[in-house]
């Protein structure tokens, strides 16, 4: 509280009437517009620099991507410029100049498996007739083809795919030249006519195999048109045509982009563009082929060619990151630097005004003081301090400060038009609120002081609400230009200080009641040291139990492991007599009158099981001393791991003598692993449950008396748990006790029998040393229509670690 002003400093610096601020607003402006042209200036040279950087990596990304276009596409043309001489090179061969299919077939039957990469050749007469490797002599005339007609006029051509003639619906790329006569010389063949066409015919398929090779990146495909537009080769095989299958151009396609690219490659142009297709950004890279009249076009996604930007556009934006900081980093240091100017005048103002109101416990004075100290730091026609009163939706106005020469305002005032408490939301909204005055503090106050106006954008009310949620309003107007942000800010600022001494000055009653809450604490404590004594005589005993357990053990162990030898020896002396009876069935008068006295038969059968007797009630003995030994012995300082199905059998063993004939315990066991507990103090909450559960069941008569115990695992989104439940059909829990069943104090009172730990005992030991759960449910409600009491059933939840 002595520190006010230094936590509130980034307020303070804003909160100065207009007229402290007029000194500074000149230069704070001047230094502004200098900022804000240099950060202009500087932005635009940034976006200038970026679009020229990017334009240059960019045109680099085109270009190298339009070279890799053309390095592949001329492998294309290589491959095809191979085809075409393979062809022109038969045509001049002796076999095919015969123009003798007898003489030619079965050279270029040998060729086709030589050169692997045609189907099959043809030899081709003038008049269009033609043999094949693969048929013979073909019935159809190819004089109509273009391929034909190439060749025919001296020209080695590749012809747009087609549909083959000879094999059925396969679509095929002739590639035929012409066979000129073995007598012709190079100057004779522009005058003479070819004697026939070689015709060598090439699967489409091949040719897309060949065009696939373009592809260099994922995303990327090629496609192939003709003069005409028509793609030849495309992934989507529906929009591809042949000579004998048209297909609609390109040219004419619904999406302009496409369109426009389709007209640059039948126009034999080389270039890349950025375009759209199929709504998606791409590159398209193409050129003409010069060995068949086609076009070859790369698509490339955008992002594949625009990869190299990408640390670019990374160091732009941390630049443009780093500016922004630089630049926001300067507005405010300059924001600081104009404002620190004035915070000493007005953190002087404060520092009074807030000392003043803190100094004091007298709430009337601390009230006064304030109106009084902020009409003169605001210079203020008026401040009131009022309380709301709620229930009668009036404004109390007890402390004014008025400037001089203007009544007073003291009184009870009503809002018209809305509630009272609402002042402050009806500022925000602008609004002009007219107080009525419904009591004065004399009965001679004038009628004309009936009312306060408080004018829009000429005051400012701002709430103080106390400790005890009491509201007031602190009041503030002008006859002036008043209620700016900076104002209300040091309204705020008094309003908060202010609610800080209202409550100082209560501060005397609340310590009354807080002692008065003390003394109850102090009976509680009286109450729990009793409890605290009670549980140092519980320990006791268990540290006594424990030594009788250590006592009765030695001797017990004495007497089992004497019983063990004397087992083997009995064993011997029965398999002595025996084999006496054996070797002398026959005994002497004396000793045979003494067998049929003792009844050795008898004596031999009996005595095994006598000792085994002996054994297993030694057994038992060790067994309960080791439970009481567990159960009394107190825990160690670090948990360890234990079973809870052998703790609760332990439990069960000790209080076997209150387990009466007629009382059915019911054990469902799971198959638990160990869990990291305090095994004692789990003892001692499963023993207790236990006994009360005893204490039920035996307060019902007519009915059989059952205590069922089931282990079990749960899973959950939290994890793995144990969860054991110890339920009987006795009388249930009332159920005015059971929200408080574990609490501390005097609930297990109503339990007249119960002789275990306190619940709240066992809650603790649960819950807080454990991490567990401890519940109960009583009625259980399988049992709520039988004829017992309805039962009750305490399910304690253990975590697995």
């Amino acid at each position: 509280m002595r520190s006010f002003a230094r936590v509130k400093w980034w307020k303070l610096t804003r909160l100065l009437p207009a007229g402290l601020k007029g000194e500074y607003h000149l230069g704070y402006q001047t230094a502004l517009l200098i900022l804000g042209v240099t950060i202009l200036a500087a932005s635009i040279t940034g976006c200038i620099s970026y679009q020229s950087v990017r334009r240059l990596i960019i045109t680099k990304s085109e270009r190298n991507a339009l070279l890799e276009v053309r390095e592949r596409a001329n492998n294309i043309d290589r491959w095809l410029g191979t085809r075409k001489a393979e062809i022109e090179i038969l045509a001049n061969t002796t076999p095919v100049r015969s123009m003798n299919w007898s003489v030619a077939a079965p050279y270029l039957k040998s060729q086709v498996n030589r050169l692997q990469e045609f189907q099959h050749f043809a030899l081709i007469a003038p008049d269009g007739s033609y043999f094949t490797t693969k048929v013979g002599r073909a019935l159809i005339n190819v004089s109509d083809r273009q391929h034909f007609k190439k060749a025919m006029a001296g020209e080695v051509y590749v012809s747009d795919p087609t549909i083959s003639r000879t094999l059925k619906g396969q679509s095929i790329v002739p590639i035929s030249a012409p066979v000129w006569s073995s007598s012709a010389n190079s100057l004779d063949k522009k005058a003479q006519k070819p004697i026939g066409v070689m015709n060598g015919v090439i699967s489409i398929d091949r040719i897309a195999q060949v065009v696939r090779k373009l592809e260099y990146a994922p995303g990327t495909y090629a496609f192939v048109l003709n003069s005409q537009g028509v793609p030849i080769v495309h992934p989507d095989a529906r929009l591809m045509g042949n000579i004998d299958k048209p297909a609609p151009t390109l040219l004419e396609s619904a999406d302009a982009n496409l369109a426009n690219v389709a007209r640059e490659m039948v126009y034999q142009k080389t270039g890349i563009s950025l375009t759209k297709i199929n709504d998606t950004k791409v590159y398209v890279a193409y050129l003409p082929l010069e060995q068949a009249e086609w076009s070859i076009a790369l698509v490339i996604p955008r992002d594949n060619l625009e990869k190299e930007l990408f640390p670019f556009k990374i160091l732009a934006v941390t630049a443009g990151v780093l500016v922004a900081a630089a630049i926001f980093a300067a507005i405010v240091a300059l924001k600081l630097f104009a404002l620190n100017c004035i915070r000493s005048r007005t953190e002087g103002l404060l520092h009074r005004l807030t000392g003043r109101i803190r100094a004091c416990l007298h709430l009337d004075r601390i009230l006064q003081t304030t109106v009084d100290e902020l009409g003169t730091l605001l210079k203020l026609d008026r401040a009131i301090f009022a309380w709301y009163d709620p229930r009668q939706d009036t404004l109390e106005f007890g402390w004014e400060y008025c400037r001089e020469g203007l009544p007073g305002r003291l009184g009870i005032f009503g809002v018209a038009g809305g509630p009272s408490g609402d002042l402050a939301a009806r500022l925000h909204r602008c609004e002009t609120i007219l107080l009525h005055k419904t009591a004065a503090p004399d009965a001679t106050a004038s009628e004309e002081h009936a009312y306060i106006e408080l004018t829009n954008s000429h005051y400012a009310a701002v709430p103080v609400l106390t400790q005890n949620h009491r509201l007031g309003y602190l009041f503030a107007c002008a006859n002036r230009r008043f209620a700016t942000p900076d104002e209300v800010e040091v309204l705020e600022a008094i309003a908060d200080s202010l609610a800080i001494a209202i409550s100082q000055s209560q501060l005397h009653g609340q310590i009354q009641e807080e002692l008065k809450l003390l003394e109850e604490v102090l009976a509680k404590l009286r109450i729990t040291e009793e409890h605290l004594v009670q549980s140092e005589k519980i320990t006791m005993v268990g540290q006594l139990a424990a030594e009788v357990a250590q006592e009765i053990n030695n001797p017990i162990n004495f007497i089992y492991g004497r019983l063990i030898h004397l087992n083997d020896y009995i064993k011997d002396l029965l398999h002595i007599i025996r084999l006496y009876r054996e070797q002398y069935p026959q005994p002497v008068p004396r000793i045979a009158k003494k067998i049929e006295t003792c009844d050795l038969d008898f004596i031999s059968q009996e005595l095994p099981q006598i000792l085994n007797f002996l054994k297993i009630g030694a057994d038992g003995i060790r067994q309960i001393v080791l439970a009481l030994r567990k159960f009394s012995l107190p825990d160690e300082a670090n948990k360890e791991h234990a079973n809870v199905n052998e703790s609760i059998d332990n439990i069960l063993l000790l209080l076997a003598h209150r387990l009466e004939q007629k009382i059915l315990v019911v054990k469902e066991y799971h198959n638990l692993p160990p869990i990291l507990c305090y095994p004692a103090q789990l003892s001692q909450v499963f023993a207790s449950l236990i006994c009360h559960a005893i204490d039920a069941v035996k307060s019902i008569e007519n009915s059989a008396q059952i205590i069922t115990i089931k282990t079990d695992i749960f899973e959950d989104d939290t994890g793995r748990f144990i969860v054991v439940s110890i339920a009987h059909n006795g009388c249930i829990i009332p159920p005015e006790i059971q929200p408080r069943i574990f609490d501390q104090f005097g609930h297990t009172k109503s339990f007249k029998n119960f002789t275990g730990l306190e619940l709240s005992v066992c809650y603790k030991i649960i819950v807080e040393l454990h991490g567990g759960r401890l519940t109960v449910e009583s009625p259980v409600q399988p049992q709520i229509k039988s004829q017992t009491g309805g039962g009750a059933e305490f399910r304690v939840k253990l975590p697995i670690v």
